[in-house]
Parts: structure tokens; sequence; C-alpha cells
């Protein structure tokens, strides 16, 4: 792999030189570094690693590429009539996103750790959802998967099975599926 330099004497600005990028010699060696950034952190093969969080009693998890912030719980502003899953909108860098309470949609209280404000997806297509306290770092090996593990109902066509890690149950939610379930559940109840 190599950089393209710049002609002699001349200095990028810093986000120039980022967006520039890199020119690799092999060509299999830049698909391996896209995958790798479009992936998140690097495992070995069989290996998940995901970003856990905990809401209440239940422990989930998601791939790293799926959250986009993690933040202080902001302003939320409530919407009239919204189911009180649906907290309301928050301003987060210009920008109203909408905050969804999973402890209020699956029927779990809080935790006492300090409520936090994950975002999930990206750009026009994202949420926050409130979570108690930081996420942690999972490292799931094929072995952890527990075959045939219940499911909340409200989580069944939102989850890819259940995970033994950190001495817990994790269940691995996919974000495309659940953000699309909460705008139908959404939709029905206007």
């Amino acid at each position: 792999m190599h950089v393209q330099p710049p002609s002699p004497g001349f200095l990028l600005a810093p986000t120039e030189a980022l967006l520039r990028g890199f020119v690799f010699d092999e060509p299999e060696a830049s698909e391996a570094a896209a995958a790798a950034g479009a992936a998140g952190p690097l495992a070995p093969a069989g290996v998940l690693l995901r970003e856990g969080f905990r809401v209440g009693g239940l422990r989930l998890m998601i791939r790293y590429q799926d959250g986009s912030e993690l933040t202080d719980l902001p302003p939320v502003y409530r919407l009239p009539r919204a189911p009180g899953w649906l907290l309301g909108m928050a301003n987060l860098h210009g920008a109203l996103v909408p905050v969804f309470d999973p402890a209020e949609l699956l029927g779990v209280v809080h935790g006492e750790d300090k409520p936090m404000l994950l975002v999930l997806g990206h750009g026009d297509a994202r949420a926050g959802v409130v979570i108690d306290g930081l996420p942690v770092r999972l490292r799931l090996e094929p072995q952890d998967r527990i075959p045939d593990a219940a499911l909340p109902p409200r989580l069944a066509g939102c989850a890819d099975g259940v995970w033994w890690s950190e001495g817990a149950d994790w269940i691995d939610l996919q974000v495309d599926a659940w953000l699309a379930q909460l705008a139908a559940d959404l939709a029905a109840s206007a």
C-alpha cells in the first residue's frame, strides 16, 4: 500500500488528505480494506464482534456499523398523541431524530445506570434509543450461540438469535428490521 504524495512543497488540508484515500498496490488489499472499514473492527473467521447495551434486564447487541452515535440524553420534545414508547424528537447536530424508549416498548423497567442515547442507523434512516449506561464490547465464538432461545415477542422478527457472553445472554438485534418494525408500529398507532 502506498499513499499518493502531494506535489513537492505543497501541503494538503487535513480534511482533503483524509478524503483523498489510499492507493493499494494489490487489488485484493483494497477490497479487504474497504470490507474491513464497512464491517467495523476486524475479527478472526467465525468470531462475531458486537456492541452490547442494556435496557432494564434485557441485554441487546448490534453490529458496530449499525450504531452511529452515543451521547448523553439530550432534551426530547414530545409529540402529541404519540405512543408512550416514542419519547419524541431530539435535535442532534441540527437534524431531528426520533427517540424511542425500548423499555416502554418491551415492558421492562430501566436500570439505575445513567440513561444514554444510542443512535441507530445513518443519515435520514436513523433513530435514537434510550439505553442504560455505556455499551460494552462483545466477542462471540460460534459455540456461544444459544440454540432455540426464546425471544421477547416484540423482537421475534428483528433478532438473529441469542448468544452467551460476559456471563449473560445477549439478543442479536437486527437494526434495519427493528427500525422498520418501529416505523410500521408507529404508522399503525396513528
